[in-house]
């Protein structure tokens, strides 16, 4: 009878365990099949971000060693590795956007399945769903598995190192295992140097857990690491010497890591409040059977390799030049979920399911609804830019000419793959003075231009020789501006408001300026406001942002005519937002950069982005935006008229 009692019971407990295992599976089966849907969604139309044509670019060598010196060292600032796996890849099946991005697509996948294992070593399996779910929904690592760049690589190659790493302290002190965390630490190093930042923390980290006999074993897989990334030392030393190539990303500010938990949640309190919630919950049910000492050392683990990426990359930023941003913290950002949910315990089935099921529904929901992930990520500039032009020459049976301000091979790239090639201009690595612009504008002989990554500026020098605004078309990172000669009738631009102009041929109360400076040529009848050389400041204007606007993504487009002035005059207008005492943001336009010809009739420009000049902080009550002309030179000129517009921005430039 005891045996018996003894026998079912066992039995009954290894079949529970076996459903529960068997459920598990199951249920990761279907977390990975969601990753992978996320990831591969209409894969076939994912286009190339400039990062990725910036490294498709300088894999144009024909040699390997003008790779390493001039695509790494020279005009990179990531380590050698995935350059190098570019070069022979795209050698060996060729540039298409599909065939370049599937590693990285099928090593985002991979990371969901990595990701579980650790949670499930560490804590068990509850953890590693829950950290497995997150994975495969989030926007950070479904973003970065379709863009072929060093960061979900990076988590591949990490979260492999942390699984071998793993397996040797917390299940058995077996060299394979060793051996494991050697090859893909050293692939990590390759990788990017952030990689290669917690490879190192994780190595150093063994050292608290790994025992005296095993100590020197350790210490020789510490070292394997080291010799394998030799010949990589060179690539390091000549780009230090060199120095970065950055200096695009703004410093961090002391809110960075709050900004981009609320990002990483796809800038929504709803994913918020479901992840504190299942912790929450998981928190006062929890049942582990892990030693609570045990937990703890494995808590303080977690948070030791969660610290040195931002720290690190705080100090960088502010001692030498900015470098951190989101991408960087890809690498860690699995073991903030480790951490947080070892709190949670082990669950059953069915609540866990639950749990599953709920997370997917809120960050997926967001990410395609809310963030409108994929409407704005399929749109980079430069395919649209190509297909856009291409689509209005067979359109309109008239031809296009293409301006940007991107790297020639960005464009050409584009021609190969639809197949055409159209007249473009690029003011990448020119110089371009606004002279030189309108010179080139002027020999256009195309009816149509269409425009992207431009300078603001050039807006209204182009509508000068283009005076019909056509087409008008905003995404992430991008405005793509189409123009032509004579009217196409598309009506697809929303067109410039105008917000006031002044002729001076009476007093414009909206304008502060003295009456005595207000002439009248009497052969011609035209009016006009005399800058003398005695004053300093000319005419005035002070409008509160509330009154012209309800939000930031608006462009303000001011247009000063000037007449009888001479060649070296030194001029500028102002633009200025200001809340109460405190500068905001200031910017002028220096008249003589657009050739001040003596006597001539002519426009002076500025145009003022309010989300660039409110640094996307869409907060605009209390500011006055205010213009004026500062005769900085004290010569004497006169204004005929002095018009200001309003035209959209793009609330989508930073969207992602």
């Amino acid at each position: 009878m005891v045996f018996n009692k003894t026998f079912f019971g066992n039995f009954g407990s290894n079949m529970k365990h076996f459903i529960y295992r068997s459920h598990t599976g199951l249920l990761l089966f279907f977390i990975i099949l969601a990753g992978t849907l996320l990831r591969f969604w209409h894969f076939q139309d994912i286009p190339f971000t400039f990062d990725e044509l910036s490294a498709m670019s300088r894999t144009q060598f024909d040699s390997f060693r003008d790779l390493i010196r001039v695509g790494v060292v020279e005009k990179d600032s990531h380590p050698a590795g995935i350059q190098v796996f570019l070069y022979y890849w795209s050698m060996l099946f060729g540039e298409s956007e599909m065939v370049i991005k599937l590693p990285f697509l099928l090593a985002g996948v991979a990371s969901i399945y990595l990701a579980y294992r650790i949670g499930e070593i560490w804590f068990g399996k509850t953890v590693g769903i829950l950290t497995a779910t997150y994975l495969s929904s989030l926007q950070l690592f479904v973003m970065y598995s379709q863009m072929a760049r060093p960061y979900v690589s990076g988590l591949f190659f990490t979260l492999f190192a942390v699984l071998f790493w793993s397996k040797y302290f917390f299940r058995s002190f077996k060299i394979k295992f060793l051996a494991g965390f050697v090859v893909f630490s050293a692939l990590a190093a390759y990788n990017h140097y952030f990689s290669l930042l917690f490879v190192t923390v994780l190595g150093i980290s063994g050292l608290f857990l790994v025992q005296r006999k095993n100590l020197l074993v350790y210490f020789m897989s510490g070292l394997a690491i080291l010799i394998l990334y030799i010949p990589h030392l060179s690539v390091i030393f000549a780009q230090a010497e060199k120095g970065t190539i950055g200096g695009w990303l703004s410093e961090p500010g002391p809110y960075f890591l709050l900004e981009f938990s609320y990002w990483l949640f796809h800038q929504s309190l709803i994913p918020i409040m479901v992840f504190v919630l299942i912790i929450a919950i998981g928190f006062f049910m929890k049942k582990t059977s892990l030693k609570m000492s045990l937990l703890s050392k494995k808590r303080w683990l977690l948070l030791l390799w969660l610290l040195p990426a931002p720290v690190f990359g705080y100090i960088y930023s502010y001692t030498k030049e900015p470098i951190l941003q989101y991408s960087l913290l890809i690498f860690t950002t699995p073991y903030l979920f480790l951490l947080l949910f070892s709190f949670v315990g082990e669950w059953k089935m069915k609540p866990l399911v639950t749990a599953v099921i709920l997370i997917w529904a809120v960050n997926i929901s967001t990410l395609v609804a809310g963030q409108h992930y994929y409407q704005h990520f399929y749109r980079q500039p430069f395919n649209q830019m190509v297909k856009n032009a291409v689509a209005l020459e067979a359109d309109y049976e008239e031809e296009v000419f293409i301006i940007s301000d991107y790297i020639p091979y960005y464009t050409e790239y584009y021609f190969r793959k639809y197949d055409q090639e159209l007249p473009f201009y690029t003011t990448r690595n020119k110089d371009v003075s606004i002279l030189d612009f309108k010179k080139m504008l002027l020999g256009i002989d195309q009816d149509i231009v269409i425009t992207s990554g431009l300078d603001d500026i050039y807006f209204q020098l182009i509508l000068e020789q283009f005076p019909y605004w056509e087409e008008f078309e905003t995404g992430f990172t991008y405005e793509q501006y189409v123009f032509s000669k004579n009217n196409l009738n598309i009506h697809t631009a929303p067109g410039r408001t105008s917000i006031t102009e002044t002729t001076f041929d009476k007093n414009d109360y909206d304008w502060q300026y003295s009456e005595d400076h207000m002439v009248t040529d009497t052969s011609s009848g035209d009016h006009f406001y005399l800058m003398t050389a005695e004053e300093t400041y000319g005419p005035k204007i002070e409008i509160p942002l509330s009154e012209l606007m309800d939000d930031i993504y608006q462009i303000i487009d001011m247009e000063v005519e000037i007449v009888g002035a001479d060649a070296n005059l030194n001029a500028v207008i102002v633009g200025e937002i200001k809340k109460g005492e405190e500068l905001v943001h200031w910017q002028g336009s220096d008249f003589s950069v657009f050739g001040i010809e003596t006597g001539k009739r002519q426009k002076i420009f500025l145009t003022m982005d309010i989300q660039k000049a409110m640094s996307n902080k869409n907060k605009i009550d209390d500011q006055i935006l205010r213009f004026y002309i500062w005769n900085r030179g004290k010569q004497q000129f006169a204004i005929p008229h002095i018009k200001i517009f309003m035209r959209p921005g793009n609330p989508a430039r930073y969207r992602l």
